[in-house]
């Protein structure tokens, strides 16, 4: 093993020379959970702003075609009949083919690919505002779908390469987040950008939400870390810390720090764990991903407010949503279960379309659209269970791509159950989306259950709960520690 050891390395930002695993097995003392705690905080305040503003940016230019489509783009564009739907279709369709691209976080530099693909959906989110056809507005769908492809299911990924596994639940919260601050002050925004008189509210609404992205862009090129290596705000012990927690119970990949094993991403993707994941992701965004196209004609349909109002009258519910996910999330990995959450959260989504399907009463139906927008909390779990069952960076790479492929084909369906002939109450899309709530619930239970009984048989096997550096980042070429314990 010393020998294997040996030959493995981790290229440095600025040097040639060779990072040893072994001399730092050798040399390091161990860190207590104070200097620890205080590595992760450095790593927060780089990491945690950058990824959920470029989220929530993301999302917003992605959603907005709902509050867009109340500031006159679909007299302009003339979407009538299913046209606005298939605005809709057309960006997953295109979501869907290309959430391969996400493995680009892994084999090219994060900095370079991050930027690149931010640059190109702000510019085809800007240019929106310059279509003058349905056809012009589903190509730019389609190219703005590829860019955040490349971008978003990504993310959870490259901050698996930063954090602990027991604790990256809170920062996928974080950055998962940002699509509720989005929708929040998305519907503010575009209740504000409604009132200017002169030029077409949506053009102004595309643009004032796309230019920004463009300019976050040469941000995320000088201050996004490739790597732990490669992060100048930390000092050589606060990497050699930040290397051996996140080795913790997961494998390095020393030595490649950039490319992809093949073999590992392969096995990630024929991994069962990896699909019932990818199957409650599609339940969840066949319930979510919706919402942002619909809830201000939804809130509109009350009866109550004029369409202005109703962009605004849709923020709320977001925010409570932001401030849930963060919640739930912390809780998850104080207390190291994924499953509980993904179901508690599942269930609020469920009782909150039930009461939209059945109720009547303006009062009550806004206040079951708080309770809808919790599925979405699923989600960020999600990401984290996912990288909890794979061990290696290139298998994780594969999970969160059968994770993003199944589960952003929800859309597909989510986008099309609640049409105008519904109105005003969309009763089908409702037991629809609280059937799919359901349904996560019930996977979230089975598969934590599974965990469990997997955890039991590995602990009479001898496979230890905690493994170390020196174990964990040569395991896969010494055939030690095949197994982790599972958090469920």
């Amino acid at each position: 093993m010393a020998n294997e050891k040996e030959v493995m390395g981790v290229e440095l930002a600025s040097q040639v020379e060779t990072y040893r695993p072994e001399k730092t097995v050798a040399q390091f003392e161990h860190a207590t959970p104070e200097e620890e705690a205080r590595v992760i905080r450095k790593l927060d305040r780089r990491l945690l702003p950058l990824v959920f503003v470029l989220y929530s940016l993301a999302v917003l230019d992605r959603s907005n075609l709902g509050n867009a489509r109340l500031a006159g783009l679909q007299k302009d564009v003339d979407l009538k009949g299913g046209k606005y739907a298939w605005l809709g279709t057309i960006f997953y369709i295109s979501y869907i083919c290309f959430q391969w691209t996400q493995m680009g976080w892994k084999q090219f530099k994060p900095h370079i690919w991050c930027a690149s693909v931010v640059l190109l959906w702000g510019f085809v989110a800007s240019i929106q505002a310059a279509v003058k056809s349905w056809g012009g507005l589903m190509t730019c769908r389609f190219f703005l779908a590829i860019a955040e492809a490349a971008f978003g299911p990504g993310v959870p990924l490259y901050l698996t390469f930063f954090y602990p596994r027991e604790k990256v639940a809170f920062r996928h919260g974080v950055f998962i987040s940002g699509a509720a601050m989005a929708n929040a002050y998305g519907g503010a925004l575009a209740y504000g950008i409604t009132q200017i008189k002169g030029w077409a509210p949506w053009k102004i609404l595309f643009l004032i939400e796309g230019l920004p992205t463009c300019c976050f862009a040469v941000i995320v090129w000088f201050f996004l870390p490739d790597g732990i290596l490669q992060a100048r705000f930390l000092n050589e012990r606060e990497k050699q810390v930040a290397l051996h927690f996140v080795a913790r119970n997961q494998r390095l990949d020393v030595g490649k720090a950039h490319g992809l094993r093949l073999k590992e991403v392969l096995e990630g993707v024929r991994d069962p764990k990896s699909w019932i994941p990818g199957l409650m992701y599609f339940g969840c965004n066949v319930s979510f991903a919706s919402l942002p196209l619909f809830v201000p004609t939804i809130i509109s349909s009350l009866g109550k407010w004029d369409k202005a109002q109703s962009n605004g009258l849709s923020a709320p519910p977001y925010l409570l949503c932001f401030f849930y996910i963060i919640g739930v999330c912390y809780l998850s990995d104080r207390l190291k279960m994924r499953g509980p959450f993904v179901a508690l959260s599942a269930t609020l989504g469920a009782i909150g379309f039930i009461i939209l399907g059945v109720a009547k009463t303006t009062a009550v139906r806004y206040f079951a659209i708080f309770l809808s927008v919790q599925i979405f909390a699923s989600v960020a779990l999600l990401l984290a269970w996912t990288a909890n069952i794979h061990a290696t960076e290139s298998k994780r790479a594969g999970g969160y791509v059968v994770l993003a492929t199944v589960g952003q084909c929800g859309p597909l369906l989510g986008t099309n159950i609640f049409p105008d002939s519904d109105k005003p109450y969309f009763r089908k899309g409702m037991w629809i989306s609280a059937a799919f709530c359901l349904l996560v619930a019930v996977l979230a239970c089975s598969l934590s259950l599974y965990l469990i009984r997997e955890n039991k048989k590995m602990a009479r096997e001898g496979v230890p709960e905690v493994e170390e550096f020196e174990d964990t980042s040569v395991a896969r070429s010494s055939g030690v520690h095949e197994k982790h314990r599972y958090i469920w």
